[in-house]
Formats: C-alpha cells, structure tokens, sequence
C-alpha cells in the first residue's frame, strides 16, 4: 500500500494530538471510575 506523503504529514498530526489528548482522557476515565465506585457502594 503506498501513500502520499501529504496522507503521511495529514495522520501524523492527528495522531499527535491523539496522543497529546490521551492522558487527560485517561485522568477522566478514573475519576469517572472512581466517581461510580463511590455511587455503587
């Protein structure tokens, strides 16, 4: 599969900022966990 370098430059960004994302994204995902632990119980 052979893609343009403009294709290459296009997903490169968007997986950066995927990933410059990806922690605060995590830090919600536990205190959501944490949130429903404390509902639950």
């Amino acid at each position: 599969m052979k893609i343009s370098f403009l294709q290459f430059i296009f997903i490169f960004f968007v997986g950066l900022l995927f990933f410059a994302d990806l922690p605060k994204l995590a830090k919600n995902v536990r205190e959501k966990m944490r949130g429903s632990k404390k509902f639950n119980s």
